[in-house]
């Protein structure tokens, strides 16, 4: 298996590919299934290519003091909502799966058949939650939010020791909300990618659409973005979200930014009978009597480029006319004797 690539539901992820674009619905619908099920339909007539919530039990995931429990609660999911929700999004064609923040969690997701798994930025060090999810054998997207190169290679490595055949895609990101512009350090990816030769991507934390298109000019194969219909709805994630005007713009740019990149090579792309079309060639300023012999004055330098080329005028200069040029000719070999 080639670990550079894998596939979700017949969809190729890797770097002759399209960026794969997850619409992160995460918390949005504030625990309403109903809710939940618009982002999910918005999301999959965006074209994201897929969805994705964030399970947990709240229980197990933060401490009772958290300032952060009791709405964590609220937005909790139970194990048949989750069902609904997969359902439903398979009837709208798309894929929906889960960041998953504990072993409970885990489990109900592999339960229901969910064909691959995110660890969020702030789990990459939760070893025993990663060993249980690379334990089902599906594809982990990991995020990296927060963590050194020395964190990162940690969890690889431990997602490798139980699940040695499990696709593994690393997202660089900023766990900060919203991230700047200029936080976003984009040029990591590639230190991602020479590490561990996995797909890379971007986990957006930014504000618009720019920093996720240029992610994706710059190689993501994943680009994850929040997803909201109302970016003016209270709470810390829709102010950053795409809306699915967003998406739809973010879905297409990055498909043309990915086809935009090309080769690493410098070399012509364009029909080989266009480029004379635009170079240029010596040509006749004046009438040149036969046996005349050319000055620079006689010459001047015009498209298209189909005769004598300007780099060979050290050539031309000082040279006879073999036969008489007439004014505005395009200058051919034949036509001077050296």
């Amino acid at each position: 298996m080639d670990p550079k690539n894998f596939a979700v539901a017949g969809r190729a992820i890797g770097p002759a590919e399209a960026p794969y674009v997850i619409a992160e619905v995460g918390n949005n619908h504030a625990g309403d299934v109903a809710a939940a099920k618009v982002l999910i339909a918005a999301a999959a007539d965006a074209g994201a290519d897929a969805v994705k919530l964030q399970i947990y039990r709240a229980a197990r995931f933060l401490a009772r003091s958290s300032s952060y429990y009791e709405r964590f609660l609220r937005n909790e999911l139970s194990r048949d909502a989750i069902a609904e929700l997969m359902a439903f999004a398979a009837g709208r064609g798309t894929v929906l799966f889960a960041s998953v923040f504990d072993e409970e969690s885990a489990e109900i997701m592999e339960g229901l058949g969910a064909l691959f798994y995110k660890i969020a930025s702030g789990d990459v060090t939760h070893l025993p939650l990663l060993r249980a999810v690379a334990a089902f054998g599906k594809p982990m997207i990991v995020s990296t939010g927060g963590a050194t190169m020395e964190e990162v290679a940690l969890a690889v490595e431990t997602i490798r020791a139980v699940g040695p055949q499990a696709p593994v895609a690393l997202l660089h990101c900023v766990s900060q909300y919203p991230t700047e512009p200029g936080q976003a350090n984009l040029a990591s990816m590639a230190d991602l990618r020479r590490h561990f030769g996995v797909p890379v991507g971007f986990s957006d934390h930014t504000i618009g659409t720019a920093v996720a298109i240029a992610a994706a000019a710059l190689g993501a194969e994943i680009i994850e973005k929040h997803f909201t219909l109302d970016k003016t709805l209270p709470g810390p994630d829709h102010k950053l979200s795409a809306d699915p005007d967003d998406m739809v713009a973010l879905v297409a740019a990055a498909r043309a930014a990915h086809a935009a990149t090309g080769r690493a090579e410098k070399a012509p792309v364009e029909p080989a009978d266009f480029i004379p079309l635009i170079r240029r060639s010596i040509t006749a300023q004046v009438a040149i009597p036969a046996g005349t012999e050319i000055a620079v004055a006689m010459l001047e330098v015009k498209r298209p480029g189909t005769g004598i080329g300007p780099a060979h005028m050290g050539e031309v200069i000082g040279a006879r006319a073999a036969r008489d040029i007439a004014e505005d000719e395009t200058l051919q070999w034949d036509a001077i004797h050296r």
